[in-house]
């Protein structure tokens, strides 16, 4: 039964690959919208299915990775520039 109230909390399909949205309106009611992040995860749920949420993701980890790249590449140029000097 845990498999079955997980699936709806998520507003991924069910076993038999219908997508059912009690869940989402139990998270609401019980509390479950508690930040501005919540809310976008639920309409995201609710809007787009299970492989666009995928790709927008992973897109979004990609750009939170090259950050942190660019920070690291940008701390090695400091760190050069100030040991030259």
């Amino acid at each position: 039964m845990q498999s079955v109230s997980r699936a709806q909390s998520t507003g991924r399909p069910s076993v038999d690959g219908s997508l059912s949205t009690g869940g989402i309106s139990t998270g609401l009611l019980s509390g479950g919208l508690r930040s501005f992040g919540g809310a976008l995860r639920i309409a995201e749920s609710v809007l787009l299915g299970s492989g666009q949420q995928t790709a927008r993701r992973n897109a979004w980890d990609a750009v939170c990775e090259n950050r942190r790249h660019a920070q690291d590449r940008e701390d090695v140029h400091r760190v050069t520039v100030r040991s030259a000097h």
